[in-house]
């Protein structure tokens, strides 16, 4: 911003003519900068008008706390989540108006945080949130939810099985709006990190078929043939390879998680994290294939 400011205006006059003709040689180098500034400057002020506008900022905040089960202060938020949904959920008359996927990705949050406290909502209870959000033609993305596994009204085989436990994150310096760690960072870090799986979820991996060497090294046969390490390829890791191919789709912030995994690494022997997918979601995409799951 500093050398916006600087482009913008500099009332330093030149000391003699080659100061002048050199500011003149530089003017259209710095018009071209900015105007490459300048639309930075106006794409970020959009950004965070539509950050402050009431309605963004507070619905990412709710939906963390319920991703989480914890707040911005560290502390479980137990069954206060249920209140403060009510004012997302549900329009008011002096309130911010929440948009339709707003109040869509919140109840379905709101669903589940009562299912994992064991209170299990009735189709009538279901309805009348959904009628006093006002969003009945996004219905089916909460019932459809059920053909993903996930039984709203009870419990199903399915969710009887234990899942991973999450490992323990600082959230110190974390943004508010970002606390929550897809699961698949997790398991990079597993074998990144710790050279290992948990057979009891990831029964196809044997721990048992792979040396210490074998993981340290990636099991890279074909370069300890050659007897020397290949020359890196346009700056990329030379070290051993994780490959994670998501099937069904992956978002942003899971694509997000192989640079961080990859990038916290000492640069001497570094893997390199690499994930994949069939299909890349957004939120309001997934909402819009859940929508019409049945159709």
């Amino acid at each position: 911003m500093a050398k916006y400011a600087n482009l913008r205006g500099n009332n330093d006059a030149p000391a003699n003519v080659h100061d002048m003709k050199s500011m003149i040689n530089k003017m259209p180098k710095y018009k071209r900068e900015e105007a490459n500034l300048n639309s930075f400057v106006r794409l970020t002020e959009d950004c965070m008008t539509a950050y402050n506008s009431g309605t963004v900022e507070r619905a990412v905040k709710l939906e963390q706390d319920m991703s989480t089960g914890y707040d911005s202060q560290g502390r479980p938020i137990g069954e206060k989540f249920m209140k403060a949904c009510v004012p997302v959920i549900v329009p008011q008359s002096n309130g911010p108006m929440f948009t339709h996927y707003q109040k869509l990705r919140v109840l379905i949050l709101y669903v589940l945080n009562k299912k994992n406290l064991g209170k299990h909502l009735t189709r009538d209870t279901l309805s009348k949130l959904i009628e006093k959000a006002e969003i009945q033609r996004e219905e089916k993305a909460v019932n459809n939810m059920i053909d993903l596994g996930i039984n709203i009204f009870g419990s199903s085989d399915l969710e009887d099985r234990k899942n991973p436990p999450r490992r323990e994150r600082d959230t110190s310096g974390v943004f508010e709006t970002s606390r929550w760690t897809p699961v698949v960072m997790d398991i990079m870090e597993a074998v990144v990190h710790d050279k290992n799986l948990d057979t009891a979820h990831y029964p196809f991996f044997h721990a048992e078929s792979h040396t210490n060497n074998d993981m340290e090294m990636g099991a890279i046969t074909s370069l300890r043939a050659h007897g020397k390490k290949q020359p890196a390829m346009g700056g990329r890791a030379t070290g051993p390879k994780l490959i994670i191919f998501v099937m069904g789709s992956i978002s942003y912030s899971e694509m997000r998680c192989a640079h961080q995994v990859s990038k916290t690494q000492p640069a001497r022997n570094r893997w390199e994290v690499i994930i994949g997918s069939d299909n890349i979601l957004t939120p309001e995409r997934y909402l819009d294939e859940l929508i019409k799951l049945k159709d």
